[in-house]
């Protein structure tokens, strides 16, 4: 707990954002999540830190990802119907790459198979 946090006049501690944050939301990379609420408007409200992220957003609203759970068609075929667009998948690796509409991070990040949503990292080259 936050114990900085002190309601006045009581003696518990108020929960941080962190520590309010659903078990789906466990799934989600911090910077990724911050993104979403200021898509939904709810960032002051959670106190989200201002600047960049560094989270890729496209014009309609997708951020870049890499989704990491059991590679199935089950989920490419939800992934498609939610919106996204599939990048790249890897059975081997257990990862999907996609642009996937922020606002539907969250019910992705419900299903049982998915172990964690991060931005997809970015490919860089040594010259």
């Amino acid at each position: 707990m936050n114990a900085a946090a002190l309601l006045p006049g009581r003696q518990r501690p108020v929960p941080s954002e962190k520590e309010r944050r659903t078990p789906a939301q466990q799934k989600i990379d911090s910077q990724l999540l911050y993104e979403i609420y200021r898509a939904e408007g709810s960032d002051r409200q959670k106190n989200v830190p201002p600047g960049a992220t560094g989270v890729k957003i496209d014009s309609h609203g997708r951020a870049l990802v890499d989704v990491r759970a059991d590679v199935t068609s089950n989920l490419e075929k939800a992934l498609v119907a939610s919106g996204a667009t599939i990048v790249s998948t890897s059975r081997e690796y257990h990862s999907i790459i996609a642009w996937i509409p922020l606002l539907k991070i969250e019910r992705l990040a419900k299903d049982r198979t998915v172990r964690s949503i991060a931005p997809a990292p970015e490919a860089t080259t040594v010259r």
